[in-house]
């Protein structure tokens, strides 16, 4: 399936989602849910019109990676898009999120950020492995004054669940996301380098397993970011909102 909009259209926080789900596809050889022309879901506002779709691809078996999953949401001229790659129950491979919001005339915040599938306290060797290559994009954006990033605070609530290695916008505009996507896409290179190297065999099926359920079920609770559920809901209503949900969780493999 291909994007409704034509290349010569598209946004820069598009292009940036897309991009990242190419590189996917390129590496690793995942087969899309849904038709060349149409979306595993295709999403409506309150009111009957089109507010976007939700795409996913599976995995192949050999693969670390279980699922895809592309979640775009038009809200009149505000444009959310939301990547998410999901590992195996049973693999250490982190889940990797990426997130772009575009609303006019010039303003956008983004992110990207890991997933750990294990705890720092109790796997310390598992965070060294997966984090230690991120350190250096982290820093070259977080440091930088010009980059709303150096002083973005993640929603404490939200942090546990995802990594101190995250990259996280106020908001900006076009020219700093064209500026700090090289350094974003670095957390995409090294996760595909994961994909083919990582070994991990320091935790259980088992552990990884229990932790991923409980990981993946508290991160998509709805008490857990409220504002944004609410959004979602108000967007398409809470039954379509709680079956994107659904699909996010839903194992393929």
């Amino acid at each position: 399936m291909t994007d409704s909009k034509s290349s010569a259209t598209t946004t820069a926080g598009a292009a940036f989602i897309n991009d990242l789900i190419a590189q996917v596809c390129a590496h690793t050889a995942l087969t899309e849910l849904g038709s060349e022309t149409a979306p595993r879901m295709s999403l409506q506002n309150v009111d009957g019109a089109n507010a976007g779709y939700v795409r996913l691809w599976q995995g192949p078996t050999a693969s670390p990676i279980d699922r895809m999953a592309h979640v775009r949401l038009s809200a009149g001229p505000v444009q959310t898009q939301l990547l998410f790659i999901f590992s195996r129950n049973q693999s250490a491979q982190p889940h990797l999120h990426a997130q772009s919001v575009e609303f006019p005339p010039d303003g956008c915040v983004y992110n990207i950020d890991f997933m750990p599938r294990l705890d720092a306290i109790e796997h310390p060797d598992y965070f060294v492995e997966v984090f230690s290559a991120l350190t250096k994009p982290y820093l070259k954006a977080t440091t930088k004054a010009e980059n709303s990033c150096s002083k973005a605070l993640m929603n404490p609530a939200i942090a546990p669940y995802l990594s101190p290695w995250g990259i996280v916008s106020q908001r900006t505009d076009t020219a700093e996301l064209l500026r700090v996507r090289p350094l974003l896409e670095c957390y995409l290179i090294h996760y595909l380098y994961l994909l083919d190297t990582l070994t991990y065999a320091k935790a259980s099926r088992a552990e990884l397993e229990r932790r991923n359920a409980k990981h993946l079920r508290r991160f998509f609770d709805d008490d857990l970011d409220p504002r944004a559920w609410r959004g979602v809901y108000g967007l398409v209503g809470e039954t379509t909102g709680k079956a994107i949900k659904e699909l996010l969780q839903t194992n393929l493999g």
